[in-house]
Parts: structure tokens; C-alpha cells; sequence
């Protein structure tokens, strides 16, 4: 924009050069710290992978088709999946598809269980216990043929327009630190609905513990995941997908051998895929 006022400003009047010098100047220098910024999620090393990947999918499912989600398990062939912010009438509707039976395995989805998310699992699981009510997290124990036990915190801690964002980070950041310390010997995946972006400070403290977040490991570049599907609008005009607030993060034994963000029907998030497998040498 300022190099377009610069360009109309010598247009108009030959005598202001310096005016527009001083913004050309100004916008090059912005720009400059604008690519410095955005460089990690294009450049630089990806680590090498071995063996079969674990494929995670985890997905905010306020809204969104249910059918929709269900054949995109299917064609993914996800092995492990993570809704957040599902009520009970979401979850009956999930397990009227047919994702009851490619991912047989489930923490969340039955009546007597009170965890905050819901996951399903193409392979064994057994849940080990809760955070702290405000930090939203849940941990689980994955039996997995091609990484052995995964331990999986799924986590959606409140929006940042709230009063308790921040203290949801600090109890979410205690909870990971004492539940799952890394170095850990098993694998750790925390996912979810993280309610921030890698500029946040409480979001980079979670990764300061030992993590890595999967997009940008993979110098994904930049791919938002909110609102999706235009759900939001102000005077009439679809917002487009702006911040990139739902993450899978992975501790330092393994690391993404792909990641992409995934559309689902009428979800006003879109998805991370990741598929996360052994670090090679």
C-alpha cells in the first residue's frame, strides 16, 4: 500500500520524490521484516523420517458435516482422531457415521465419560487422566503398531478475547510439564484447538517445553485454519481464513513426515493432517 501511494504521489507532483522515496524506503523496509517473519514456515531443514507414519487428524467440530468428516477419515486412512469442542448431540451424530467402525477404539464418546474432547483410535487406548478443568487437556495412551506407546494430550484452551486465556495457558503449560516431561521415553502428540497462533508468547511457551509444531516443520508455509467455509461475516462480506490456530505438535523422538491443513464440509475450522512417524538418522 505504501509503495502505491508513493507511485500516485509522483503522479500527482514530481516534486514530492522525496515523499515518495521516504515510503518506498519505509515499505521495503517493512516488507523485509515481513519475509524475515515468515521465512521459518518456508525455509529451512525438515528431518528425515523413518518407518510408517501414525496419521493424526485433529479437528474443532462445533460445527461441520459429519458424513463430510467421516469419508475424509476414510480416504486420509487416519489412524487417530482429535474433536474438540463437540457437545453430546455432535457426538451421537459422529458415531452415526461410519467412523465407529474405521476407528473402533474411543475416549469421550460414550455418556460416562467426561473428558473435554473425543478421540477415536484405529488402535488401542486407554485414558490416564485430566488436567486441570481450565486448561482443557486430556491425556491418553495410544498402543500403536509403528510407534509404540504414544502418549496424546488433546487441548483446547479458551479464545484469547477471554479472561481466561492466559491462565488457561499457564494451567495448560504446568499440566505438560508434570504429565508428560520431555524428554519422555515414549512419543508425545499434543493436539487440538489451541486458541493461538506461533506468534503468541503462551503458544511458543508450550513449544519452549520440547515440542514442534507439525506445519512448520515441515515448512508448510502458511496455512490459516480460521474461520473456514466463510462462516463469519461483517456487513455482508465473507471473512477468509486469517490465523492459524489449530496445531499438532509432536515431542523430539519423532517428527512429521507431511502436514496440511484439510477441509471438512460446513466446519468453521479447518483441520490438521500429520502424519508422524520415527526420526530417521
Amino acid at each position: 500500500m505504501a509503495l502505491v501511494v508513493g507511485l500516485l504521489l509522483l503522479v500527482a507532483d514530481r516534486s514530492r520524490l522525496r515523499h515518495a522515496g521516504a515510503l518506498a524506503a519505509a515499505s521495503g523496509i517493512l516488507l523485509a521484516v515481513h519475509l524475515w517473519w515468515l521465512a521459518p514456515l518456508y525455509v529451512g531443514s525438515r528431518p528425515a523420517t523413518t518407518g510408517p507414519a501414525l496419521v493424526v487428524l485433529s479437528q474443532n467440530f462445533e460445527y461441520g458435516d459429519p458424513a463430510r468428516l467421516a469419508q475424509l477419515v476414510h480416504d486420509d486412512k487416519v489412524d487417530v482422531l482429535v474433536l474438540t469442542d463437540v457437545d453430546s448431540d455432535r457426538v451421537r451424530q459422529v458415531m452415526a457415521t461410519d467412523i465407529p467402525r474405521l476407528l473402533p477404539n474411543s475416549i469421550g464418546a460414550k455418556p460416562d465419560q467426561t473428558i473435554s474432547s473425543v478421540i477415536f483410535s484405529r488402535f488401542p487406548i486407554e485414558s490416564i487422566h485430566s488436567g486441570p478443568h481450565s486448561s482443557h487437556a486430556d491425556l491418553v495412551r495410544l498402543h500403536t503398531p509403528m510407534l509404540g506407546d504414544v502418549d496424546l494430550v488433546a487441548v483446547h484452551p479458551q479464545p484469547p478475547y477471554t479472561t481466561r486465556w492466559r491462565p488457561d495457558y499457564r494451567a495448560l503449560t504446568s499440566y505438560l510439564r508434570s504429565a508428560v516431561p520431555q524428554p519422555a521415553p515414549r512419543p508425545t502428540i499434543v493436539a487440538g484447538d489451541f486458541n493461538a497462533t506461533t506468534d503468541n508468547v503462551p503458544f511458543r511457551t508450550v513449544l519452549d517445553l520440547g515440542y514442534a509444531d507439525a506445519v512448520t516443520q515441515r515448512r508448510g508455509g502458511f496455512q490459516p485454519t480460521w474461520p473456514d467455509s466463510s462462516t463469519k461475516r461483517y456487513f455482508g462480506v465473507p471473512v477468509p481464513r486469517l490465523v492459524t490456530i489449530d496445531h499438532v505438535l509432536m515431542s523430539d523422538t519423532v517428527a512429521a513426515s507431511s502436514a496440511t491443513t484439510v477441509h471438512v464440509a460446513g466446519a468453521d475450522h479447518r483441520g490438521v493432517l500429520a502424519r508422524i512417524a520415527r526420526r530417521g538418522g
